[in-house]
């Protein structure tokens, strides 16, 4: 699947949806496919409960961006997604699947993310820019980060939002983000491989301090689109990016160092640049059914 840079033209009939705050002719389009309520996967980090999903939904390497950094190939470094929803659950399911040459967890217990790691940056209604546009000092959020990890000491999953920090004690008791409230999540390590699935209970905005009864739970709806992305990091041996000795530079500790930052979006998504997801209908067997993006995308070809 190849990510879709939507005709401005074609977009005029929808201009008056919120979901497209964003220039539409700048978001990258993915599908998630409709799941029937006996078809929900298990989240236990097995990816066999997804072999029923068609091909045109995966998400692979060679539909993302590298941001920063590079990948020399398929064994250094390769990713492939899917995403699905259910309707009567209210929630998006993902299963990442990263085949990783060094798998390096358990360095930067305060951030994650600078360590082999799975991000997730969501803003259902796309209007919200990013985790860290919104004001600071604002206890509803429209925008945050998720990162899953493998690692064995720290939590496992982390969330991220530019106005935690100022709302220090309820951010240490943010304990409901973590719950299945809001997101279900194992991860599974297989030699070189990683395997993080989850599923996510949408709120926009999300409030800090106030739990669930104070959010707005986003609702699902089949032919609508929530910005939603999805981003690996990829921490290596050796120098770092810039060819530096890790050692030297603040973020880089232990001699590892970030040495690609792989995404669904064309851009860094911390203030901004959160693609589009199509929920397809649960009876569009395919990317490309049922649906006027997905025929859209056919017509457009893969060449896009």
């Amino acid at each position: 699947m190849r990510p879709l840079l939507l005709l401005a033209a074609f977009l005029l009939t929808l201009a008056t949806s919120p979901s497209f705050a964003q220039d539409p002719v700048e978001v990258p389009l993915y599908f998630a496919v409709g799941m029937p309520n006996g078809a929900v996967p298990s989240i236990d980090g097995d990816r066999d409960d997804w072999d029923w999903v068609d091909s045109s939904f995966e998400i692979t390497s060679s539909d993302m961006f590298i941001l920063t950094g590079g990948v020399d190939d398929a064994d250094d470094h390769f990713v492939d997604i899917l995403l699905g929803w259910n309707q009567a659950a209210n929630r998006v399911y993902g299963m990442v699947h990263v085949v990783d040459d060094f798998l390096i967890v358990d360095k930067n217990p305060g951030c994650t993310f600078r360590d082999d790691n799975c991000e997730i940056h969501f803003d259902p209604d796309n209007q919200g820019g990013g985790p860290y546009s919104a004001p600071n000092d604002q206890d509803l959020q429209p925008a945050y980060q998720i990162c899953l990890s493998m690692s064995e000491q720290f939590p496992r999953v982390q969330m991220y939002n530019g106005a935690l920090g100022n709302f220090e004690q309820d951010a240490l008791n943010f304990w409901w983000t973590h719950s299945g409230d809001f997101v279900e999540n194992v991860n599974n390590n297989i030699g070189n491989e990683y395997f993080y699935e989850f599923s996510l209970r949408f709120f926009d905005p999300l409030s800090i301090s106030g739990g669930p009864d104070a959010s707005t739970e986003w609702f699902l709806t089949p032919e609508s689109s929530i910005g939603m992305g999805i981003s690996l990091d990829d921490a290596d041996e050796g120098l770092n990016a810039n060819g530096n000795d890790p050692l030297a530079e603040e973020c880089c500790e232990n001699g590892f160092y970030w040495q690609a930052y792989v995404s669904m979006g064309d851009q860094f998504a911390n203030t901004g640049g959160i693609p589009d997801v199509f929920l397809t209908p649960v009876d569009a067997a395919t990317a490309v059914e049922a649906t006027s993006w997905g025929q859209m995308k056919s017509l457009m070809g893969e060449g896009l």
